[in-house]
């Protein structure tokens, strides 16, 4: 027989009104000085501006590689007198 019993166990936890009292309350929000909050919003909104004109400019920079690695390719077909797969020009 084990020598935890309901009541004992029960009393540890605190009685029943400690309890309802600790889930109804209601606890004050947590203000914080508006000026912090205002800089951290804009810290993230000035994160996420960067990072999506970082993209963008990437996104040029690829386009741009890829055609100049095109212009490239056709000046050494010219030069070689074939045309890419195989067809003449």
């Amino acid at each position: 027989m084990s020598h935890w019993r309901h009541n004992e166990f029960h009393d540890i936890l605190g009685s029943d009104a400690y309890r309802s009292w600790l889930i109804s309350r209601n606890d004050p929000p947590i203000v914080y000085p508006s000026s912090d909050i205002a800089w951290r919003r804009l810290r993230a909104l000035l994160r996420r501006a960067t990072s999506r004109i970082a993209s963008f400019f990437a996104a040029i920079h690829i386009a741009v590689v890829a055609h100049k690695v095109r212009r490239a390719r056709g000046a050494f077909v010219r030069l070689d007198g074939r045309a890419p797969s195989g067809r003449r020009s």
